[in-house]
């Protein structure tokens, strides 16, 4: 069996509280594997012509590009930001066994997703 095409998608949060509420609502929707939180990061950019110094989480989540479509959906309508970071990086490599486990956690009926 061939590995999923497996993503790491990026989110940025107000806070853990808001991490963990996204985590759980693409858990429960099986669009995720897995979602670390870094609990503090310090994020600056520019935002309707200011420039920005904010505390925020980040999310790390571990998906298939199938999924991301949905996972972005997802994020979209829990996320409290006007304009959520919701970013995949391929993965080319990893362990095969974490990499299937991904697909399978993701790729369920449950999701809506499947493998052809």
């Amino acid at each position: 069996m061939s590995s999923p095409h497996v993503v790491v998608i990026l989110v940025t949060t107000s806070g853990e509280e808001e991490s963990e509420r996204i985590s759980r609502a693409l858990l429960e929707r099986n669009l995720i594997a897995c979602a670390n939180i870094v609990p503090q990061v310090r994020s600056l950019f520019r935002w309707e012509g200011e420039v920005e110094d904010e505390n925020e989480s980040l999310l790390i989540l571990k998906s298939t590009a199938d999924a991301l479509h949905l996972v972005d959906e997802c994020v979209r309508q829990v996320h409290s930001y006007d304009v959520p970071e919701v970013i995949a990086l391929p993965v080319t490599g990893g362990s095969l066994a974490y990499l299937s486990w991904v697909g399978e956690e993701v790729l369920s009926e449950r999701s809506g997703l499947t493998r052809d």
